[in-house]
């Protein structure tokens, strides 16, 4: 079972730190006649909001929307501006700041989608859902193009043949056992290094009858109440990998990744997991022994990119990886496919047809 999420998310007791403004206009109304519009009732309406979004969101998901709202906070201290209710104008005014100062794309979006989440939890009106806001966004967009920060930065991949690589680089060590079987689980699953470092050995399923193996991710990202049920394939080499590293850390359940030593044991008597941010310290290293040109590129989102990179190439449908991935919808698995979808566009198709008639 996954530990209790405690990260506050300090949207209430942000608002109530502030000095130079007033958290909240005196004159609010609420968009809908049913809904208190006091000061007070917003204050308590964000409280439990808070509370409920902290506790049922992933920490990394927490830790974001708490940045981006101290950051919108900041500025509307050092511009005299009163948060909430924020008109579209002022929204506009923030986030072009924040292209002024070099944010890139990400934060931007990130920052949009904070201060309007925040105002829907109030129960005010969002200046992100104004009639005039897609406009307003659109020239933002420009400048961020002009800017040089429309572009988002993606992480190198690891597919096959990098894995690959690593593998035979690999020896017989604890350490060395450990990250053979990370590396092939994180190919084979596609999963996120919050999922990766989650897996738990009970999460590994034997399919007897077929001589298959499977691993139950019970959260994630998009599936954070682990209302869908998602299973990922894992290949036979991949659990034998696992059963090696197994062995030679004495792991019978619990955490499956774990630090090789120098870190404290839990009250239960087993090992802490990896931290997800180890995940890519992790790839990185191995990489650059390996000698891969790109190792300086490498994230935790590595072998997921690979992986879905492999499929595409193996004639996978969009779909058919979105599945194997657990992405909510195709946006970002054609994103991150892009390369491999150039040898099968409409030109490479066109190309291929016509070399017959030029030879």
């Amino acid at each position: 079972m996954p530990e209790s999420i405690s990260l506050p998310l300090r949207v209430v007791d942000a608002l109530q730190e502030l000095t130079a403004v007033p958290a909240i206009a005196p004159d609010i109304h609420a968009p809908r006649p049913a809904m208190a519009a006091s000061v007070e009732a917003v204050l308590e309406r964000l409280a439990g909001w808070s509370a409920d979004f902290a506790e049922g969101s992933a920490p990394a998901t927490v830790k974001a929307v708490r940045s981006d709202w101290t950051q919108y906070l900041a500025w509307c201290e050092a511009t005299g501006t009163t948060p909430l209710p924020a008109p579209v104008e002022q929204l506009e005014t923030f986030l072009s700041a924040a292209i002024d100062k070099g944010r890139k794309r990400a934060t931007v979006d990130r920052y949009l989608y904070t201060v309007g989440l925040v105002h829907v939890a109030a129960g005010l009106p969002s200046p992100a859902k104004d009639p005039d806001w897609p406009v307003k966004w659109k020239k933002l967009i420009r400048r961020l193009k002009s800017s040089g920060g429309h572009g988002r930065k993606q992480a190198g991949e690891l597919d096959m043949a990098g894995i690959e690589a690593i593998l035979a680089t690999l020896g017989g060590t604890p350490r060395d056992l450990r990250d053979a079987a990370l590396l092939s689980i994180a190919s084979d699953t596609l999963c996120r290094e919050s999922e990766l470092v989650a897996i738990r050995v009970e999460h590994l399923h034997h399919n007897r009858r077929r001589n298959s193996w499977s691993l139950h991710v019970p959260f994630s990202k998009t599936n954070q109440d682990g209302g869908t049920p998602d299973y990922r394939f894992v290949s036979l080499e991949a659990i034998a990998r696992v059963r090696a590293w197994q062995a030679a850390a004495g792991i019978v359940e619990g955490p499956l990744f774990r630090p090789t030593g120098g870190r404290p044991k839990t009250d239960g008597g087993s090992s802490e997991a990896l931290l997800p941010q180890e995940v890519a310290r992790i790839f990185r290293r191995r990489a650059k022994a390996a000698g891969l040109e790109h190792a300086w590129s490498i994230s935790g989102h590595s072998t997921r990119i690979g992986s879905a990179n492999d499929l595409a190439e193996h004639g996978a449908t969009g779909t058919q990886i979105q599945q194997a991935g657990g992405w909510k919808t195709d946006r970002m698995v054609t994103y991150y496919t892009r390369r491999s979808q150039a040898g099968a566009n409409a030109m490479a198709s066109l190309r291929t047809k016509a070399k017959p008639s030029m030879e």
